[in-house]
């Protein structure tokens, strides 16, 4: 690993280490410090994307690009189709504040792709187990 990439990760675990010392002494606050977690999560995620998507073009070995950007598209295309299967029709429920129609759009459509990207992972593993039978 080149120098910036362990000063980078450096510095990450040193940001998370402190947020979760923050959760932790900050008790309670409660709220706020969830709140920045989740914060803290969803900035981890975009980096994670971010970096995954960024490398193949500093670090070529033939078509990792346009491999890279192939897959892009298809997990675009899995959200995408995940989001327009969503009915977000409510389900029976007493609550205080009942939730919006984009939210329950939304979560039908995180339902819908988690189940997608499951059926996807069972069959990998199945295929693959049976295509290394066959060799």
């Amino acid at each position: 690993m080149s120098k910036s990439a362990k000063i980078f990760t450096y510095i990450i675990y040193i940001i998370s280490v402190i947020v979760c010392l923050g959760f932790y002494v900050f008790n309670g606050s409660g709220n706020k410090m969830v709140s920045s977690i989740l914060n803290w999560a969803y900035i981890l995620c975009a980096l994670a994307v971010l970096i995954t998507l960024i490398m193949p073009f500093f670090y070529r070995s033939g078509g990792s690009s346009k491999k890279t950007v192939w897959e892009f598209g298809v997990v675009v295309l899995l959200c995408l189709v995940s989001f327009l299967i969503a009915s977000g029709n409510p389900v029976d429920a007493h609550v205080a504040t009942p939730p919006t129609h984009a939210t329950l759009k939304w979560i039908d459509a995180s339902l819908i792709l988690s189940i997608i990207l499951l059926v996807c992972a069972f069959l990998c593993a199945v295929l693959s187990g049976l295509f290394k039978q066959r060799k």
